[in-house]
């Protein structure tokens, strides 16, 4: 069998509790390719989890072809932020989560 590229899912829910208050901010960085179709689709995914409470900042690669989306969720719990990991997980195209 072949080796999954998928990206992990989202940190375990202690960790974000750990290092993070609620309600507040908890940034999220999507890496995937430059198409309309994939920021499209992160800004859905992240809206389905928090709603407008979401900003999006977006960093192309030197040669065009990919892309970074930072997000800032604006959560008001933990469960808001493993939700936004998981749709983001579902966005055909995503590369990597940091």
């Amino acid at each position: 069998m072949g080796q999954s590229t998928s990206p992990a899912p989202a940190p375990a829910r202690e960790l974000i509790e750990a290092n993070h208050e609620f309600p507040g901010e908890y940034l999220i960085k999507a890496f995937g390719p430059a198409t309309e179709g994939f920021r499209v689709a992160i800004d859905a995914a992240a809206r389905e989890a928090v709603g407008a409470r979401v900003e999006l900042r977006e960093r192309i690669s030197s040669k065009g072809n990919s892309i970074c989306i930072t997000l800032t969720l604006r959560a008001e719990t933990v469960d808001e932020v493993i939700l936004a990991y998981a749709r983001l997980h579902d966005v055909p195209g995503l590369k990597m989560i940091l």
